[in-house]
């Protein structure tokens, strides 16, 4: 299988956002209706005034009818409700599990262990912190009401990078209410593995759905070993292996935000222009309300779009608090590593590596013990560590280092993140960097569909969470996980 590239997206059923366009069309008939109305209080000869009265009705009826459109539209866009759809697979699936999991305490099935090891850790601390957090996550409304899928297919799999604008709700509760509330648009990324080669079924291992024992998915297909449940190769795929937030604006909203600064920019002009008239006298009354229309027009439309523009031009420097990152290092890293790997690793994929990395720091971070994880080796770990109650990854890591010790090769990388923590009793959001040093013995290559949180022993081949012990519970022979997969070497918060 080559690496071929395909992006795919998908437009969900659902009310579009009221179009700005009828809202102008209706005030430019009124605007043009009350001018003809007001010939009514002139002088001029009846004839003439009747007309112009006549067709100020009929332009102030049509202008009537296009801003009942746009209110129409509006009433019924605030009005829906967009809800996750079980039915379109696993990006859906999985948010609403996210859902259920903060709400209710339900278990997520969609992702690998790696994940839910890390948000059981999550719920752990803040239990002990006394916190309650809500991380709630709906599609947005309008235009953007859609998934798009960028697939990847490598020798071993085919992983899908699958994506959404969504609102996300993130609020901290303790015993006296509610310490942090925020609500946020955002793009939401979930990494999903799934259709394997079906010739590398043998050689793909994956934890039991039913036991968790590791399995090559051909013997699961069969029947697990330890429990003998059979599975089909859909009860084992898709995962989701990672996911990461970005911060960014739904169309609907940008669109919302330059209707509303265009029109007060033109009520703006209109106010201003008719007072001047007022107090210099009002002369022929149509022309000067004709007047002050085309200023707030002309000029107040203009000024408007470029306040818009300045607005929207500032809102694409608003990083969400997250530290500068060059674009031409983050761009070049991607494929520095994969020709990296690709020496040792044929079917090395990006998007794994990637998710693994994200797991592995997190578990670092939010493991009460550290040290006793199979994949840390850091040493005391940073203080500050232990007051963070929630990391969004921002899809940002650069390679600053790469040097091999014997069969060891050893990667320094940056990672960017936005964190929450818990400092006296108040939660703050923080733009950070966490550089890390990873490593793992090259001269063994991973095995495809590998989880930090199980795995099996080389000696016995028995299987158990190298995450909460290093040593296998069954042989008692020490795990060395840098021949199965990264371990962190050391671990540096930078804020």
């Amino acid at each position: 299988m080559g690496n071929l590239i395909s992006l795919n997206t998908e437009t969900r059923k659902n009310v579009r956002e009221p179009d700005g366009i009828h809202l102008f069309k209706g005030l430019a008939w009124m605007a043009a209706g009350i001018v003809g109305v007001s010939f009514i209080a002139t002088s001029t000869f009846v004839l003439f005034k009747t007309i112009f009265v006549v067709l100020g009705i009929v332009f102030l009826c049509i202008g009537g009818k296009w801003i009942g459109k746009y209110v129409s539209a509006y009433k019924a866009f605030r009005q829906f409700v967009p809800t996750w759809d079980l039915e379109r697979g696993m990006y859906d699936m999985f948010a609403q599990e996210l859902n259920a999991w903060q709400q209710d305490n339900i278990v997520p099935t969609c992702c690998d262990g790696d994940i839910l090891y890390f948000l059981k850790l999550q719920k752990e601390r803040l239990r002990k912190k006394g916190l309650k957090m809500t991380n709630r996550v709906l599609p947005v409304k309008g235009s953007d009401y859609r998934t798009s899928t960028l697939s990847r297919k490598s020798p071993w799999y085919t992983t899908d990078m699958v994506y959404a604008y969504i609102n996300r709700t993130l609020r901290f509760d303790n015993m006296n209410g509610t310490v942090y509330e925020r609500e946020v648009e955002q793009i939401m990324y979930e990494i999903i593995v799934h259709t394997p080669n079906d010739a590398q079924l043998a050689n793909i291992t994956t934890t039991c759905p039913n036991c968790g024992a590791v399995s090559p998915v051909a013997a699961l297909e069969a029947g697990c070993k330890y429990c003998g449940t059979r599975f089909q190769i859909t009860d084992l795929f898709p995962r989701v292996v990672n996911l990461f937030f970005l911060k960014t604006k739904s169309t609907a909203t940008t669109s919302g935000i330059a209707l509303r600064t265009i029109l007060f920019s033109m009520l703006a002009v209109f106010f201003v222009m008719f007072l001047f008239m007022l107090i210099g006298g009002v002369g022929f009354l149509p022309a000067s309300l004709a007047t002050c229309f085309f200023a707030a027009g002309f000029c107040g439309g203009l000024i408007g779009l470029i306040l818009a523009s300045l607005r929207m031009l500032v809102s694409i420097f608003d990083r969400d608090g997250m530290k500068h990152v060059s674009l031409y290092k983050w761009s070049s890293s991607k494929k520095k590593i994969i020709n990296i790997m690709k020496k040792y690793d044929s079917g090395f994929a990006f998007d794994k590596f990637e998710g693994q990395i994200v797991a592995l720091v997190r578990m670092a971070v939010f493991a009460e013990h550290p040290e006793t994880l199979a994949c840390y080796r850091g040493g005391q770990r940073d203080a500050r560590f232990s007051d963070i109650l929630e990391m969004t990854y921002t899809n940002a890591t650069c390679l600053r280092k790469v040097w091999m010790e014997g069969n060891i090769l050893h990667m320094s990388l940056r990672t960017w993140w936005v964190n929450y923590s818990e400092i006296h009793g108040k939660v703050h959001k923080t733009g950070d960097c966490i550089d890390v040093e990873i490593s793992r013995n090259v001269a063994y290559m991973e095995s495809p569909g590998f989880s930090i949180t199980s795995v099996a022993c080389p000696n016995c081949g028995g299987s158990f969470d190298a995450v909460r012990q290093k040593i296998c519970p069954y042989c008692g022979g020490i795990y060395h996980m840098e021949n199965e997969g990264w371990v962190i070497d050391r671990m540096r918060l930078i804020s």
